[in-house]
């Protein structure tokens, strides 16, 4: 399946803006995470020195490491180790299991920490010492501030440390995430349409151009540079097709007119040599190229219609008339020269149609011509009309040699014959070209429908013109 530019350029940016809501997030998560461990270590910093000023009594030991522990947003005091170290080796407030081997020595412990950071956040004579520390297969915050009398220890278990951000950013997450692509997903779909739209106004201006509209233009007011240019392109474009195509027309056009005088005083020439000549061989070799010469009027004279067809000037003089005698007449010649078993005709009566009847007779004869024309002789032949309440449908059907798909493609081309229709020397190519464009002069259509390969099909459909449209004439 082919997706539409539309689509991709959707993608695209819903991809594009995705991915920088993505490095946002992350971004802003971090920034978060550093200033949530900045907020910690001043809380350490400033515990430690609660710690190397404080003296507590053992009872009250435990009452401030649950009043740290709230402060710390930690789930519970074992998580929380404090530890007042005094310079002649006693130790005074501890809480927590601090390890044997812990460096209570606090030059060492100074010593120690390479990457601790120093943070003056009590005052310039007393300085905060931080670290990571691994202890117990847990990463620890280890915060010392040297006291007027004793250092102070507080270590943090990092494992719930930033647990409530956490978890506040793990409910508010999802939803505002979901939003934002929601939005974003909205957003570069409509601009995905706005971007587009001048192609879809190009796109429609070619689906509308027909021969009879070559001399529309689109304008570009309002229209950004690059496809004013696009817009100023496909005008010239168009310009040079309507150039060209009216010198066409008109070139078939004149060569037809210019070819029927002649050809009228060829034939009339040729019918009074013919009625003085009394050689009866004489007389067949002038039939055979007054016959010709038939063939090649009736081959102008459709060319000039077809021109003026092209150009839109093809002369209607509608009225009403009777289609189903109008049919049966034709359907009644057809029957003396049809090669085919059987010819089927189903038309209804009192079928009225206001159209040009010179036209009519002439698109009709040229449909059923062409049916006897390629039928084959054990084959069948069915004509079947219909009304509806807007059209008139008649269907065209016969069974022939196969014909295949690319050849039923260029049907209504002009001069194009099939390969069945070799056998046919009397056909010029031009009969359904001249059919479907007088079915267009009436504002309807000609097609040909899906059958096997071995019949064709052509449907017909005029519209009806009601009574007051009639009156207005």
């Amino acid at each position: 399946m082919r997706l539409t530019f539309r689509f991709k350029l959707f993608v695209v940016s819903l991809t594009v803006v995705s991915a920088l809501i993505a490095a946002v997030l992350w971004a802003g998560w971090a920034a978060l995470l550093r200033q949530e461990q900045d907020r910690l270590d001043a809380r350490l910093c400033q515990e430690a020195r609660r710690v190397a000023h404080g003296a507590q009594p053992d009872e009250s030991v435990q009452r401030l490491a649950a009043d740290m522990a709230a402060k710390l947003h930690l789930r519970s005091p074992e998580q929380l180790m404090l530890l007042q170290r005094f310079p002649d080796g006693r130790s005074g407030m501890q809480s927590g299991e601090w390890p044997a081997d812990f460096p209570l020595k606090e030059s060492g412990l100074q010593h120690n920490a390479g990457d601790a950071a120093q943070r003056d956040v009590i005052g310039q004579q007393e300085q905060c010492s931080l670290q990571y520390w691994q202890w117990q297969q847990k990463s620890w915050r280890l915060a010392l501030l040297p006291g007027d009398e004793a250092y102070g220890f507080v270590a943090v278990d990092m494992a719930d440390t930033g647990a409530e951000l956490k978890e506040a950013v793990r409910q508010q997450l999802p939803p505002v995430v979901g939003l934002a692509l929601l939005l974003t997903g909205l957003g570069a779909w409509l601009l995905a349409g706005l971007a587009l739209r001048p192609v879809n106004r190009l796109r429609e201006s070619m689906r509308s151009l027909t021969p009879r509209d070559l001399g529309q233009r689109l304008s570009d007011a309002g229209a950004d540079a690059e496809f004013a240019e696009l817009i100023a392109t496909y005008n010239h474009m168009l310009e040079r097709l309507e150039v060209s195509f009216h010198q066409a027309s008109r070139f078939s056009g004149d060569a037809a007119h210019e070819l029927r005088t002649p050809l009228t005083i060829l034939r009339g020439q040729l019918e009074h040599i013919l009625s003085q000549t009394s050689d009866s061989a004489r007389q067949a070799e002038l039939a055979e190229i007054l016959d010709q010469v038939g063939k090649l009027n009736g081959i102008t004279r459709r060319l000039l219609l077809l021109s003026r067809a092209d150009a839109g000037q093809l002369p209607l003089h509608p009225e009403w008339l009777d289609l189903s005698a109008l049919l049966d007449d034709l359907i009644s010649d057809a029957r003396m020269l049809a090669n085919c078993s059987q010819l089927e005709a189903s038309i209804p009566r009192q079928l009225k149609l206001y159209a040009d009847g010179v036209l009519l007779q002439q698109l009709l004869n040229n449909l059923i011509s062409n049916a006897v024309r390629y039928c084959r002789q054990d084959g069948w032949i069915r004509i079947r009309a219909e009304q509806t309440d807007t059209d008139l449908l008649i269907r065209f059907s016969n069974q022939c040699l196969p014909v295949s798909a690319a050849e039923r493609a260029r049907f209504f081309e002009r001069f194009y014959r099939a390969s069945n229709a070799a056998g046919h020397a009397d056909g010029s190519g031009l009969g359904l070209s001249l059919a479907l464009e007088i079915a267009r002069a009436h504002h309807g259509s000609l097609r040909l429908t899906d059958t096997p390969d071995d019949e064709i099909s052509l449907e017909l459909r005029l519209p009806l013109v009601q009574s007051d449209a009639v009156a207005g004439r």
